[in-house]
């Protein structure tokens, strides 16, 4: 691989071979479920691009989406607290601060057979700092917003995802959080298979990190084989074959914009 700095030192590793399905009541399942079609059914028209929608560990967030240029982390919890929520309050407000989004509370009641939102303001979302009300459309301006590392790193692990997928690898699991490495477990006829993923801005080159063999040392004992990936990103409008002049920056990449993507493929992580 070529030499360029790490743009994630000090990674950690998640502790099993595979992530399942986190352990989340089925009551909470339901609430969580009617919290998110409330969602989408209040966006009504306006394009809603939702980031998670998933219970799969490791867990920050119940639902995030992206309305304009302004992301939302959503905690769904139940107003009367008789159900538990999985996951804890101190990681949403981390995952919302690392990608400069808002951190929301969103307080569930069953009444009459089925769960609504306790607060009938707008969305049905409160703000996690001080409790008042959010009403994402309010909050959506025409500034350009640079895409934060974490989000990067996010968009990287779905790219990656997705063209595993195409090429025929069974996806068993993903994690999009920068500081847990893999970020993504492959099933089939080979066995287990884990990949580190890494987001690289154009014109910044892609390294293996530092501690690939301690990962692979913690999975060895488990028969799982590693591999390294990288996706690139620029611009949409970045001319990527022209190296920039000295003292040049690239062009930004911003929320919401088209962006060029590069794929790098599975890696030997011995390169």
């Amino acid at each position: 691989m070529p030499d360029a700095p790490n743009r994630y030192p000090g990674l950690g590793i998640i502790e099993q071979v595979t992530i399942m399905a986190i352990q989340a009541t089925e009551e909470f399942i339901d609430c969580w479920q009617a919290a998110g079609s409330w969602l989408q059914r209040k966006a009504g028209d306006q394009s809603i691009a939702w980031m998670r929608a998933t219970l799969d560990v490791p867990l920050m967030e119940h639902l995030s989406f992206r309305l304009g240029n302004q992301l939302f982390f959503v905690r769904v919890i139940d107003a009367d607290d008789l159900i538990e929520s999985p996951g804890t309050q101190e990681d949403l407000m981390k995952i919302a601060q690392a990608c400069k989004g808002h951190a929301c509370l969103m307080p569930m009641r069953f009444s009459f057979g089925s769960w609504l939102p306790a607060n009938k303001e707008g969305w049905g979302l409160v703000s996690a700092e001080d409790g008042s009300t959010i009403n994402p459309p309010d909050l959506v301006t025409d500034e350009k917003i640079e895409l934060t590392d974490w989000e990067l790193h996010d968009f990287a692990v779905q790219a990656a995802k997705l063209n595993l997928a195409q090429a025929g690898e069974q996806v068993l699991a993903a994690n999009s959080n920068p500081e847990l490495q893999p970020s993504i477990w492959l099933g089939g006829e080979q066995g287990s298979q884990w990949v580190v993923v890494q987001a690289v801005r154009w014109p910044e080159e892609a390294k293996i990190p530092a501690n690939i063999k301690e990962i692979e040392a913690k999975y060895k004992p488990k028969n799982a084989t590693g591999n390294f990936a990288y996706v690139l990103f620029a611009n949409e409008k970045q001319d990527i074959n022209t190296p920039l002049k000295e003292g040049e920056k690239p062009l930004p990449i911003y929320r919401g914009d088209k962006v060029y993507i590069s794929w790098s493929g599975l890696c030997d992580i011995n390169e």
